[in-house]
């Protein structure tokens, strides 16, 4: 038999770090999804990343509803939760590339409730080999990226697919990024054709995650290998009658060498920090710039 063992859980389950209210109440109260981890609201019900995951890419699934068993919830309530669910699978497939999920609602702690009182769907991705040695003999899990990584992938799936759209005109998705290059200390924004100094992005292609589009844009635009911090944020735009919807990350970059200086000072250029938004021609990728640049713990140099 095979098990996901997770023991660096039990700071949790035994209760030295959880709080006395309702996280899943006051989570959604709070003001910054982002701090939050919370990836999407529905009218019914949200999704937020697990602070102490079984496995990389691990979200919960929560009604509003402050309600411990699923008798409680409306026919309205219970649909809604569902319908999230399948939604969520798809944006961590494309986002993860992972391979199967393990799926759970534990209703009262004798079930294995961690948060008993305000009921919950587990929805972790799973890998071939990702239940290894290391937990069990070390007390250690091996997460391939930081929480705040994951969480910006998944964001931008969510944002970008049609359920996470909240408009009824069609868009067209695109992703970007804010790109700061450590080694320079400074920020790389594109000079377009027309003269405008914008943030880089472009057209998703089919079967890329978002995050994936990012980074193929800053390479192919900038000539820089872009790896992604976090989540900036998303905007709207129109380009002549197309309306586009686009995903930004936080990203860091090093210049792999010729492939930059190609475009450095031709159609990219640095910029410091303090200096990147005045540069910026437009209000929308300012705002953006300042969030990713926040992210980025960037925010003395602002």
């Amino acid at each position: 038999m095979e098990r996901l063992w997770t023991p660096w859980r039990m700071r949790y389950v035994g209760g030295d770090s959880r709080e006395s209210s309702c996280i899943f109440c006051t989570k959604p109260a709070a003001a910054d999804d982002v701090a939050e981890l919370i990836l999407f609201r529905g009218d019914h019900a949200f999704v937020i990343m697990n602070l102490y995951p079984y496995n990389t890419g691990h979200v919960m699934l929560v009604p509003f509803k402050h309600a411990a068993d699923v008798a409680q919830l409306s026919e309205a309530e219970l649909s809604g939760l569902a319908s999230l669910l399948p939604w969520v699978t798809t944006a961590q497939k494309r986002a993860l590339r992972c391979e199967g999920f393990n799926v759970g609602l534990n209703l009262g702690s004798v079930a294995g409730a961690g948060v008993a009182e305000h009921l919950h769907i587990h929805v972790v991705p799973r890998w071939e080999g990702d239940a290894n040695f290391m937990p069990i003999l070390a007390n250690t899990m091996v997460l391939p990226e930081l929480i705040s990584v994951t969480y910006a992938k998944l964001r931008a799936e969510l944002e970008l697919s049609a359920l996470g759209r909240r408009s009824e005109k069609q868009q067209v998705p695109q992703a970007g990024a804010v790109v700061y290059v450590s080694s320079e200390q400074k920020v790389a924004l594109r000079r377009a054709k027309d003269g405008s100094i914008v943030l880089p992005k472009g057209h998703i292609e089919p079967d890329e995650a978002v995050w994936q589009t990012a980074v193929r844009e800053v390479d192919e635009e900038m000539g820089l290998r872009a790896e992604i911090r976090g989540w900036a944020g998303c905007t709207e735009l129109t380009y002549g009658d197309e309306s586009r919807r686009v995903a930004y990350f936080a990203a860091v970059a090093e210049p792999p060498g010729q492939a930059f200086d190609d475009h450095h000072d031709v159609d990219t250029i640095l910029v410091e920090p303090s200096e990147a938004a005045s540069a910026l021609t437009y209000a929308n990728d300012r705002a953006i710039l300042q969030a990713a640049l926040s992210r980025l713990d960037l925010e003395s140099t602002l």
